[in-house]
Parts: C-alpha cells; structure tokens; sequence
C-alpha cells in the first residue's frame, strides 16, 4: 500500500510538472502577442514558477512515512499556489483600481500576502538555498521592525497591512520590476537556450572550442574559456555553463597536468564570465535594462568589450602558466571531436539572434527570431535532425530553468520595495560619501568590498539588484554614468559564484572534478583578480562600454586590452622567464596607469610605450644581451 501510494504522489507530481509546464511556457509565449495588465501577468508568473519549483524539486526525506509525508507536502504546495494564482485573477480588477494607503486591506489581502510569502521563501530554499533566504527574512524584519536596529539604519517600521499593499498588492515588491524583466526579456532568452542547446548548438560551440584550441600551448584549460564564453552567449545560466562544458573540459585538463582543483577553478571562473558575455549576459543585464528603461542591446553592446578584456587577461593566464610549468598541452589521443563542417549551419540561430538585435528589433524579438532559426535549421540537413519527440523535454527544461530563476527574482522584490520605501538605499548614499569624502577611488573600494562581501551569499542576480540599491546612487553622486556604475556593480557582484563560502559554480565544477570544494573556491577567487581591472577602464573612458566615434571606441579597447595583458602578466609574474621584483612593478604600474589615467593623456602615452619597452626586454634584448655577455 505505502509503495502505491509514493507511485501515486509521484505520478501526480509528473502530471503537475507537465501540465503547469505547457501552460505556464505558453501564458509567457502569449504575452509576447497578446499581454495582459501587469498585475495580472506578473502574479500569474510569480506563483506558476513557485509552483513548478515544488513541482520539479520535490523532498526527499528519507524512510517510508517521512518520505510520504514529503510528497503530501509538495502537492499541497503546488495546489495552494495554484489557488493564489485563482485568487489573484478574482482580485485583480479590484486591485488594478485601488488607490494605495487610502483604500481598506481587507482579510483576504493579508492571507494572500501572508502566505504568499511563506510559499516564496520556501521556494527560494529549495531552489538556491539559505543564502539569499537570509538576507530576504533580515530586510523583511527591518520593514517590520526597523525601529530596533541602531543608528542610521532606524526607522518606524511597516505595518502588516502597509507591507501586505507594497510587496504583494501593486506592481513593486515581488510583482515589480523583477518580475517584468522576467517576463519580457528572460524567459524568450531561455527559451533561446534550451532550444539551441536541444537542437545541437550547445554541443557546437564546445566541440568549436575544442578545434581552436586543442593544440595550443595550455590548450586544456584555453578550450575551457573558450567554450565558456560560447556557451554564455546563450546562456544566462552561470551554473549551467558550468556543467554542460564542465563534464567535458575538467577530466582533459586533468589528464593534461592540471591538478582537480585547478582544473575546477578554471572552469568555474570561465563560466561565471560567461555571464558577462553578450548578447545575454546573464539574468542582472536584463533587469539593468528594465531598472534603467534603455534598450537592452545598448546594455549588450556596453558589455562587449569590457567581456572580452576579462577573457583575454583569462587567456593570458592560462598561456603564462602553461608555458612556465608544461602543463595544459593535450594529448591528440585524448580527443575525439565529431567533424564541426557539417553541423555550422547551427550556428545560424545565433547569428540571427544578434542581428535581429543590432539592427533594432526588442530583446524578446530576436531571441524569439534566434528560437525559430533554431527550430528551423537543423532540419535542412539530415545528420543535425531532431526528434519532434525532443521538444516536449525542451518545453519542460524551459519551465523549470524560468521557475528557478523567478522564484529568487521574486523575493529580490521583497529586498527592493523595503529598501527604497525605509530610505536605506538614500542613508546608505549619505554614509558613503560621509566615509569616503568624496574621494572618487575610496569609494570606488568601498563599492567592492561590499559588492563582494554582498555576493559571498548571493547569487549575482540577487547580488546586483541590491547593489544596483544601495550602491549605484552613491556613485552616481560622485558623477559616475548610470549605465557605467550599474555595470561596475554588476562586474563585482559577478564574483558571487566564485566567492567562497557560497560559491555556487566552485562548487558545482568541484563536483565535477571530484575535487576539495573549498581549496577550488579559493583557487577560483584567485583567478577572478583578473576581472579587478577591467571595471576601472569603463568608468574612466566610457568609450570602453561602445559610446563614441569608431575610433575613439577602438583607440579605448586597445587600452583597456593592453592594460588587462600588462595585469595578467603581472599577477603571473612571468614571461619567457620569471619576472623580477622590479619588471613585476613596473608592468603592474603601467597596467594601472593605462586604465587610471585620461585615454590619450601623456600620462596614458607613457605607460603604452612602457609596456612596449617591457616586452620587447622580455622577448628579445634580455636574451641578447645574455648571450653577448657570454
């Protein structure tokens, strides 16, 4: 009996995952044509993905009647936010027409809001744990009880009916600005990439990696960028990365030299910059566009160079530490890359996907262009053919990757509507300039080391919304772009998935590797010092983030690109040889010089002519002159 009954919980919880599956996916498709009012879409979005979390990460307590227990748990949870959702859809004219603070929260406000809420946070548990939990139930206390925490940070409090009318009653809160950028922008993105990756695509670019690379001086970990930053052109999903190149590019580079935790590391570094790279960037970029109100390709194109500036110094890395230990090169037997020639046309979905973009389309149109090409083009040849059989697992990969991402999106709401409504975000602009004294770069640390500090228990969705609250206006006073401090922010709060203790993609190639999850972390962090320059670049010249005159962006991407080899270099401490004391300061001197000061400036001049002087010491006149000498 008690094994019938789990086959039965089990079987409806599969019921669940497919139906709410197709309706959610197709409620998300039909907004696109046909969309409803705000409140009634975003609602109807927050609580389906909070259902499909339950639906698709089920408990797994262990012996019969715990386990029985679970499952009657999870459906009970899936049918309540289902009911939610009905609610919501009964309430939502009222609530469409209700002025805020004057019209009565009534009974039924509070249970929704109530538990609402409790469904959400457990959602977020399930989905990324008590990181990001935490620090929602914290803001969530101080909207309560703001008048017990010290000094600046007092204020009177909220109560239960003004927090009820500002998280759960309007479009702020978990039906704000997180939600929409859901709907409009990230799902047509997954979408995009569950189907590309379907269709063959995903396993293009890593196998494309793999040609380019694979006889390359370090080409193990080089294959790992670059199949990192391929598959984050189409991914926004750090851990996703991680994985779907991971299983293939850690067991190479340990078989070529590396230990497993470097080789880990290397992985989990490359993929939390896929992230970074356009045209997706990730989920942060698209909430960016929707915080800001600008075009979301004016975000990617400010993404472009800067990305690559953060793979090229990787890519240097890796060639400096290959060429010093011999370690990296593969093996030729230790390959085995299905002929790329007959599958190229795959990548014709993203092509199209950016020019759709490039020459002014909306986000959600050409990611939707990008899906049909990708649809479409493995069928004009028979070796990259699909089974239409294969579509509905795509249709549920997109249903749980969406509810994983908008669960935490949704208590993120929570943090913002708390942090705007309680004036903290404006204290906390107050407090900074008060200690950095409007010093432009003392602040400019303090804005990282909190980013940092921030992201140890984040992810970098999370971690950057509130960043982008509390950070971003204080560097907006000390006369930073918008755009360029919201990026600065995001770059930092990147780190998230390499910063122990939750290191999110450390962990998940560690797994991989089998190797010390905290010994990678560690190592992973340590690479991302690579990624401590770059930011500075784009908020001195703002040519780097594509503003400009052709030649004045050129002219700033040279820089930015020299600059990142002199760092690289620098915290390799080797070039054809180990660099002594004096050679390791001066091409770190030039690197900060060329990033720190005005593009073109004599300043800047000298410190290119410095690192040319550098190199050609390193590459030719230091061997000659040692050999005369002999």
């Amino acid at each position: 009996m008690t094994a019938r009954n789990f086959l039965t919980f089990d079987m409806i919880l599969r019921l669940f995952q497919i139906v709410l599956s197709f309706v959610y996916v197709g409620f998300l498709l039909r907004q696109f044509w046909q969309p409803v009012a705000p409140l009634a879409a975003a609602s109807f979005h927050v609580y389906m993905a909070v259902a499909l979390v339950f639906a698709f990460n089920p408990l797994n307590w262990e012996g019969a009647a715990k386990r029985l227990l679970g499952r009657a748990i999870d459906l009970s949870a899936v049918v309540l936010s289902l009911a939610i959702v009905w609610l919501y859809m009964g309430e939502i004219r009222r609530l469409e027409r209700r002025f805020e603070m004057i019209d009565p929260v009534f009974a039924l406000d509070i249970f929704l809001h109530v538990t609402g809420l409790v469904l959400i946070f457990e959602a977020v548990r399930r989905s990324v744990g008590w990181s990001l939990l935490s620090v929602v139930l914290i803001f969530l206390a101080y909207g309560y009880f703001g008048y017990i925490f010290p000094g600046w940070m007092a204020f009177p409090g909220f109560s239960l009916a003004t927090n009820a009318e500002l998280i759960t009653m309007q479009t702020e809160g978990i039906f704000g600005i997180t939600a929409s950028a859901a709907i409009n922008f990230v799902f047509f993105f997954v979408l995009f990439g569950a189907v590309f990756t379907f269709t063959g695509g995903g396993a293009l670019f890593i196998d494309l990696a793999m040609r380019m690379t694979a006889r390359l001086k370090g080409g193990a970990a080089k294959m790992s960028l670059v199949g990192s930053a391929l598959f984050g052109m189409v991914s926004g999903s750090a851990i996703a990365n991680t994985t779907s190149t991971g299983v293939l590019t850690i067991p190479i580079m340990t078989r070529s030299g590396y230990t497993k935790d470097q080789a880990a590391a290397t992985e989990a570094i490359a993929s939390t910059g896929g992230q970074l790279m356009p045209p997706i960037m990730g989920v942060a970029a698209f909430v960016m566009a929707d915080m800001l109100g600008i075009p979301y390709a004016t975000i990617a194109a400010a993404g472009l160079i800067p990305a690559l500036a953060f793979y090229f110094a990787l890519f240097v890395i890796v060639d400096l530490r290959a060429r010093k230990y011999g370690v990296g090169n593969v093996a030729p037997e230790l390959l085995n890359i299905p002929p790329v020639l007959p599958r190229v046309h795959l990548l014709l979905a993203p092509v199209v996907m950016i020019v759709t973009l490039i020459v002014g389309y909306s986000a959600a149109y050409a990611a939707l262009a990008g899906t049909a090409a990708a649809l479409v083009v493995p069928m004009l040849r028979k070796s990259t053919r699909y089974s239409l059989r294969g579509l509905f697992d795509c249709v549920l990969d997109t249903a749980r990757q969406m509810a994983w991402i908008s669960a935490p999106l949704a208590a993120v709401g929570v943090v913002m509507v708390i942090a705007t409504q309680s004036n903290l975000a404006l204290k906390f602009v107050r407090l900074l300039s008060d200690i950095g004294s409007g010093n432009l770069y003392l602040s400019l640390v303090l804005v990282i080391f909190g980013c940092i500090i921030m992201g140890m228990g984040l992810p970098t969705v999370a971690a950057y919304i509130i960043g982008s609250l509390v950070f971003v206006p204080a560097l907006m006073e000390l006369g930073i772009d918008r755009l360029a401090a919201n990026l600065f922010v995001l770059y930092y709060c990147v780190l998230s998935m390499v910063t122990p203790p939750v290191a999110l993609c450390s962990y998940a190639a560690s797994a991989i590797a089998r190797s010390d999850a905290s010994k990678t972390g560690l190592l992973a962090f340590g690479y991302s010092l690579v990624i401590f320059l770059v930011p500075f670049g784009f908020i001195n010249d703002p040519h780097i983030l594509w503003q400009g005159t052709a030649l004045e962006i050129g002219i700033g991407a040279g820089g930015m690109l020299l600059a990142t080899f002199a760092w690289a270099v620098f915290l390799m401490g080797w070039m054809k040889g180990n660099l002594g004391y004096i050679e390791r300061a001066l091409f770190l001197t030039c690197s900060l010089a060329l990033v720190l000061l005005p593009t073109l400036s004599p300043g800047w001049g000298l410190s290119l002519a410095g690192i040319g002087v550098l190199l050609l010491w390193r590459l030719i006149l230091r061997d000659r002159l040692a050999l005369a000498r002999t």
